[in-house]
């Protein structure tokens, strides 16, 4: 009987050993694991002892890296940011912040910090960011991306002091004008995007492009026209991105493919731009490490450019976006099918000639391949003529009813923001 009463005082802890409660504890949610800290003192202290030993990302939206922990900011999760810093700081490895206060915490309880969100929607100065510079701060950081920031450039240049970081974001910061670049140490840099910054100047941004010749992705969206343009001609002074994105909504011009094309690492490109038949030559010869390719905002796409892309691409392509491909029928698509055997994704938009025969068409060109440990393939179709009630009305009984489901074959006809990218 006493013997019962003993075991009955006895927890889960006293089961298991400090490796197996790891590896329970690995599939519990930061969040969920602080909530329960306070069913005792010495499951509190189990509790930070696992969190203290694992590297922690605080966000405010979004998904985490792998074997990272996810801790969301909110009055119901964390009762003090402070508190918790304190308590589990030296693991917390990528976190944001809203304001110079936030960032003065994380600056005095997180010294391991590795990557950093900076979001303040209230202008900073300068010497208030003064306290906080690379140059004297957060020696392991990184990573810095400024997010919807009203923030100028020598608040920016103040900041990094002359920190080689590997990683630098910039969206939606439209006070920036690119001055920045000119005292940005950009030795190191592997990542650069820049977001929806409308104020960025070619002047100030085209002139350091040589010193970027460590870069592997570039993202540049959704800024001024002539940045793009002007960009597109000192692409070769990186010639290590293996990721490539320039898109505005106006279409820019193309106006010289041979840069593009001596990008030979090149795996992913996204562009948005009249592109001839030349160009695509060009692109598809000699960037031939591409698995990704979206040209979804490009015009002038014709069954030639889908000839070369199948040639030069067919066998390593995954995921092709064609937006705005109005000239396609069902024997391009088809073809491209047939010519990209490996693809996941294939996108189609802006045609008008296409019959309901094809999604038919599409899965047996599909079935016909038969490759080894290939994935299921799906084609997007929704922003074209086969997803007009009205047309389909009027071809009603010239062809069997489409289908949206093949063994090897999803077809989409409904629209969506996004269509697997």
């Amino acid at each position: 009987m006493l013997e019962a009463e003993v075991n009955n005082d006895r927890t889960i802890l006293d089961y298991l050993n400090e490796d197996c409660w790891r590896a329970v504890l690995q599939y519990v949610p930061a969040q969920d694991l602080i909530r329960t800290e306070r069913a005792s003192r010495r499951w509190q202290a189990m509790v930070l002892t696992y969190l203290q030993g694992i590297n922690i990302t605080i966000v405010e939206r979004g998904k985490t890296r792998h074997n990272t922990c996810k801790l969301e900011l909110s009055e119901d999760t964390i009762k003090s940011f402070e508190s918790w810093t304190q308590k589990l700081g030296p693991s917390v490895v990528n976190t944001y912040c809203n304001s110079l206060e936030s960032l003065a915490i994380i600056k005095e309880n997180c010294p391991n910090i590795e990557a950093l969100q900076l979001q303040f929607a209230e202008s900073v100065a300068p010497e208030q960011l003064l306290p906080h510079n690379l140059r004297e701060n957060f020696k392991f950081l990184q990573q810095v991306y400024f997010y919807e920031c009203s923030i100028s450039d020598p608040c920016v240049s103040e900041f990094l002091a002359n920190r080689p970081l590997q990683e630098l974001e910039f969206y939606y910061c439209y006070a920036l004008t690119g001055l920045c670049f000119k005292t940005i140490n950009l030795s190191n840099l592997k990542s650069l995007v820049i977001y929806s910054c409308h104020a960025m100047k070619p002047k100030y941004i085209v002139p350091v492009i040589d010193r970027l010749g460590e870069l592997t992705k570039l993202k540049v969206v959704c800024v001024r026209k002539e940045l793009l343009e002007e960009m597109q001609l000192v692409l070769d002074y990186m010639p290590k991105l293996e990721w490539l994105e320039l898109c505005d909504g106006l279409r820019m011009r193309c106006n010289s493919s041979k840069p593009l094309s001596r990008l030979t690492r090149l795996k992913h490109l996204k562009l948005s731009c009249q592109l001839g038949n030349r160009d695509v030559e060009a692109v598809t010869r000699c960037c031939r490490e591409l698995t990704t390719l979206d040209l979804t905002d490009c015009q002038g796409l014709t069954s030639c450019s889908v000839e070369l892309i199948c040639r030069h691409l067919g066998a390593r392509l995954t995921w092709l976006s064609l937006g705005t491909f109005y000239e396609a029928e069902d024997d391009d698509v088809v073809a491209l099918i047939r010519g990209c055997p490996h693809l996941t994704l294939l996108y189609v938009g802006g045609a008008g000639s296409l019959t309901p025969a094809l999604p038919a068409r599409a899965a047996a060109a599909r079935g016909e391949l038969r490759v080894r440990g290939a994935r299921r393939l799906t084609l997007h179709l929704a922003h074209t003529n086969l997803a007009d009630p009205g047309y389909l009305d009027e071809v009603k009984g010239q062809y069997e009813e489409m289908k949206t489901e093949y063994e090897d074959l999803t077809v989409v006809l409904e629209y969506s923001d996004d269509y697997g990218g």
